[in-house]
């Protein structure tokens, strides 16, 4: 996330990066020790969309201050 966003790990932290799941459930968060993406638990695919041949999960990630 850091990298693609262009940003040091510190500028991260500072402007409170953080992932906002559209869904009820959080799978992801951004590590501000590393920035990476990281899953906060495995994801079991047949519970979140059995019946769907194609699973989405939709997220944001939401940075404090215009970059």
């Amino acid at each position: 996330v850091a990298k693609d966003l262009g940003l040091q790990l510190p500028a991260l932290k500072d402007r409170d990066a953080h992932v906002f799941d559209t869904g009820r459930t959080r799978y992801f968060f951004v590590d501000l020790k590393n920035g990476h993406l990281t899953m906060m638990e495995q994801v079991d695919r047949e519970e979140i969309c059995a019946a769907v041949a194609k699973c989405v999960l939709n997220f944001e990630i939401l940075v404090k201050r215009p970059m």
